[in-house]
Parts: structure tokens; C-alpha cells; sequence
């Protein structure tokens, strides 16, 4: 099966709102705070964070990046007034991704590549220790289906910047995906959902019956 229209005008309608990174080496608290974002709105609720907040929570620091390993111990007391809480996978599979994305009690969720990923940028040629690159990179899946995974890339808008990337990375045949997935790491994955205990605190996310 290949990615359809309706899955691109979906695509286009859920990132036309959110942040590309505007350093190097942001990807993951841009990430984080698009799936905050995107998260909070489509459950009628402002976003809890900013960005800045986000990168203190990801220990970003400008020309060394940032961590994932202590974001579910800090993003956590951050966002438990809203009902929601952070989920870590480890090994996790194309199954895991697809159940994430089409559960609306779940925010979208990061993935991890490896920095080889930008080798497979057509006309991009990143210089290592400045673009990136030896930085391992965080996308977000969009939909997953038996050959096919769209992602949003944080990165968009460096690439823009180079004359001689025609088109943007949205896709990857699962076989490209996997590889660079499986390379950074043990194929963790990171989203928001409700808490098992809902704090009945305003503001909060609405569930689906109370809209």
C-alpha cells in the first residue's frame, strides 16, 4: 500500500502549524514541543509549554544538543495538572507506531534515526560537526502502512536553506526507515497520553465524551 492523497492532506493539515527547528542540533525539544502542541489542540487545550521551557527539560545547550534520557522525569510534573503523562518505548515496533498514532488518547510520537539519515537527503551535504550531523536526529511518523512511513522533519527549514534540495524528506520505504531507527539506538519511541488518574484541575484535557 502507498501513501494516498487523503494520507498527505492529512499530513499537510496536522504539520501546517508546527515549528521547524532553528538550530543544528534542536531537534528533540522542537519535536517535543510540536507533539505538546498539536497534542493540546486537538483536545481543546492551550499548550502547557513553551519552547524554552522545553529545552531546559531536554538539557539543550547550543553546540552540544540535548537528551531524551531525563525528559520523562522532567516533562512529567510539568504537564500532571493536565491529565497527561509521558511514555517511553524501547524496541518498539511498526505495530507500536501504528497503534500510537491512531489512538486519540495518544499524542504522535519521536522516533530516533540514526545521523546517516542525512546521507539519504538528495542534494544535501551536511558538514560534519555544524549541520547536525553527527548528532543523532528525532522525526515524528505520521502514518505507517505496509511499505511506506510519512514523518514530519524538524529539519525542513535548514534544508530550505540549501539550493540544491529540491524536495523535503516526508518519506521512507519502511526497509530505509527501520535501518536508520535500529542504528541510533534500541528503537525507542516517546508520545504523551492521559494519565491513569486524571487530575480534575482546570486547564485539562477534555476527553472525547465531554466535547
Amino acid at each position: 500500500m502507498t501513501i494516498t492523497d487523503s494520507d498527505r492532506d492529512t499530513f499537510q493539515t496536522t504539520v501546517k502549524e508546527f515549528h521547524p527547528q532553528i538550530t543544528e542540533d534542536m531537534c528533540l525539544p522542537t519535536a517535543v514541543k510540536n507533539v505538546l502542541d498539536e497534542f493540546a489542540d486537538r483536545h481543546g487545550s492551550d499548550s502547557p509549554l513553551s519552547l524554552s521551557d522545553i529545552n531546559d527539560i531536554c538539557d539543550y545547550r547550543a553546540g552540544i544538543a540535548s537528551t531524551s534520557r531525563n525528559v520523562p522525569a522532567k516533562l512529567d510534573p510539568e504537564i500532571e495538572d493536565y491529565g497527561i503523562e509521558t511514555k517511553i518505548m524501547f524496541n518498539a515496533t511498526f505495530e507500536d507506531l501504528e497503534a500510537i498514532i491512531n489512538d486519540n488518547d495518544r499524542s504522535l510520537h519521536i522516533v530516533e534515526l540514526d545521523s546517516a539519515y542525512f546521507e539519504s537527503v538528495e542534494g544535501y551535504d551536511p558538514c560534519e560537526g555544524v549541520d547536525g550531523y553527527q548528532w543523532n536526529h528525532v522525526v515524528i511518523p505520521l502514518t505507517v502502512n505496509d511499505e511506506t512511513v510519512l514523518f514530519y522533519d524538524p529539519f525542513e527549514e535548514i534544508f530550505q536553506r540549501s539550493t540544491r534540495v529540491d524536495s523535503l524528506p516526508t518519506q521512507r520505504s519502511k526497509t530505509q526507515f527501520y535501518e536508520c531507527w535500529t542504528a541510533a539506538s534500541s528503537r525507542w519511541t516517546m508520545w504523551l497520553q492521559r494519565s491513569d488518574q486524571q487530575v480534575l484541575t482546570s486547564p485539562r484535557f477534555k476527553q472525547e465524551d465531554e466535547e
